[in-house]
């Protein structure tokens, strides 16, 4: 934005004969006025082009800012998922337990004439859908943790 003199060989080997030095096509004097005078004539192109490259720079930190608010947010988000996954598997492994426990009560009452078959059955039909739930959580704990490493950056996109 401010004018700037520099010595380079723009003026050529005519440039030390004095004669030459006003002439208007490549003079001496012109080459030197051009150079210090255009940045003062250009210098609403040049803040316009300053004031444009500070509006894009401020764009690409907020799309920074941006990008890195979207990233935390779904590491966070996948890390609550996978834990809470994890809660849920220890709950229904202890149900699992629990009904496979029932199904051995259940066998002796009806080896012993106290239950109906109906209640072993009961049971037995309990147990696979805890087993079946199980699997899901198991399932979806595998697909928590692929969600979470594509979070954290890794992935095929």
């Amino acid at each position: 934005m401010y004018p700037a003199l520099r010595i380079t060989a723009q003026g050529g080997v005519n440039s030390f004969e004095t004669s030459t030095w006003f002439n208007i096509p490549a003079s001496l004097f012109g080459t030197v006025a051009g150079g210090l005078t255009q940045p003062l004539l250009n210098n609403k192109k040049v803040r316009t082009q300053y004031n444009i490259a500070v509006a894009e720079r401020e764009k690409a930190v907020l799309n920074f800012r941006q990008s890195v608010l979207i990233a935390v947010s779904e590491v966070s988000d996948a890390l609550v998922v996978t834990e809470k996954l994890q809660q849920q598997e220890y709950f229904l492994q202890e149900k699992v337990k629990t009904l496979q426990q029932a199904i051995k009560n259940a066998n002796l009452l009806f080896k012993n004439g106290m239950a109906e078959y109906l209640e072993v059955l009961t049971a037995q039909a309990n147990l696979l859908q805890s087993e079946l739930e199980l699997a899901d959580i198991k399932r979806q704990q595998l697909t928590a943790n692929t969600e979470l490493y594509r979070a954290l950056g890794g992935g095929w996109r």
